[in-house]
Parts: C-alpha cells; structure tokens; sequence
C-alpha cells in the first residue's frame, strides 16, 4: 500500500496540508519496502491553473492508493478516481499521526509484500535481535549510532544463547524525524529486541507497543555487540539512557 499525505513540511511532524494541488509537500510512504519520502509540489505550488489536476496525475504515475489530505476539487477528484486512489479529505493533525491511525494494516501489508527470505520469522524458535549498522557487512559491520538514519540493521537471529542466522536489512525510512518507518520495518521482520546507541522517548514508546523491546549497549562492530548481549552485558534501556534531544 502506497500513502500520499499533504505536507507543509518534509518532517513527519509536520501538520497536514489542507490543500492538494497547490500543497507545499507530498510525503509518501509504501508499506512494502519502509520507504517514505517527500516530494516537493513547487511545480503546483507555482502553477496559474490546473495544479489539482497535475497532482493527481503525479499520484497516480506513483502507484499512490490512498491520498489524506484537506480538500480535492471536481476535477482532480475525477483524475484520482478513474486511476483508482481512494480520497480521505478533511485531513487534519500531522503526518506522523496519520501514519500512526495506519500503521496496523501498513504493517500487515509489508509483511505481506517483502520477499520471503527476508520476512520469514526465525526458524526453530531463534530470538530475532536488531541492530543498527552502517553497511550490509552482517557481524563485521560497524554499528551506525542512529537507529532511525542507519543504512542497514543487521537481523541476527539466535537460538541456545548462539548465532544462528545473519542477515542485512535495508533501512527504507528517508524522512527526517520520522519515527514510524523504524518500527513498522522492524516489526515487519519479526524483531523482537533491537539494540541502540541511543533513542529519544517518542519511538522508544513506538517499539514497546509493537512489543519490541529495546536495549542500549556498547561495541564498534555488530559482532562485539551481539557477544555482549550473548554475555548478558546489556540490559533493556532505563529511563536515564533516554536521549533528550531530536529524533535518532
């Protein structure tokens, strides 16, 4: 499922653009991959005439399927219905709240859509850890410090307190300040503890209500991390090791 929200902004804590075709930003977000992205509407923004008309179009040649916004004129509503986009108007909060009222059948989706070998759960009763990394090196990557910018999380799988599977998952989240991609990816692929650096109080209580807990440990590479919590050198995060400061 494809996501098309007005924007004022590219953050997800922006509020909701009222308005469509002349809307400032596009964010976008698809449920297969964890990608959300913004699109910049300075074509419509811009436009003398027939804005609405040109964002419709955009949406559609985007495989959008559903657009929350304010309000759609005659003419746009009759270009997003024939490409089959379902219209949510009277949009109003930020981007993040309307993904968060999504994020139960965007999950289920993702879960449905990416490819097997990368959303099976883990065999023969292995734990699934999570752990932000900066390439696809699996236990020789070095760890990335933010969970939420990270290049790839490297899924380790283990069983009888020994690794038992690795592999490297793509971080699709693109939006700054976005907290929803993280967790609705992660839960996707069946992770059930994810290790950071560091993580503000807003996506903490993200991952604790998908039931994932969350450890703050140590370590430069993925493998150093994985022995420690193996050595059971890692604890669950408290609330002292809650960062204060902006999104991770």
């Amino acid at each position: 499922m494809i996501i098309a929200i007005t924007a004022k902004e590219t953050s997800l804590q922006s509020e909701v653009d009222p308005r469509f075709g002349r809307a400032a930003y596009f964010l976008i977000a698809d449920s297969s991959s964890g990608d959300i992205y913004a699109h910049d509407n300075t074509e419509g923004t811009a436009a003398a005439n027939g804005a609405g008309t040109r964002a419709a179009q955009l949406l559609a040649e985007n495989r959008v399927d559903r657009l929350f916004t304010g309000s759609v004129g005659p003419k746009a509503g009759e270009v997003l219905e024939k490409a089959g986009i379902k219209v949510h108007e009277n949009t109003s909060g930020t981007v993040e709240q309307v993904l968060s009222g999504l994020a139960g059948e965007m999950q289920a989706e993702a879960a449905a859509a990416v490819p097997q070998e990368t959303v099976d759960p883990p065999s023969d009763g292995a734990l699934r850890l999570a752990i932000p990394a900066d390439s696809e090196a699996g236990l020789q990557a070095v760890r990335s410090g933010h969970f939420g910018k990270c290049a790839y999380y490297t899924l380790v799988d283990i069983k009888d307190n020994q690794v038992h599977q690795v592999t490297p998952l793509r971080n699709g989240g693109h939006v700054q300040g976005g907290c929803s991609a993280p967790v609705m990816l992660l839960n996707g692929h069946h992770v059930k503890k994810l290790i950071v650096a560091g993580i503000g109080g807003r996506p903490l209580q993200g991952f604790q209500e998908t039931g994932i807990e969350v450890y703050a440990g140590q370590g430069e590479t993925v493998a150093e991390t994985v022995k420690l919590f193996l050595d059971k050198r890692i604890q669950p995060i408290s609330n002292d090791q809650i960062c204060g400061g902006g999104p991770q």
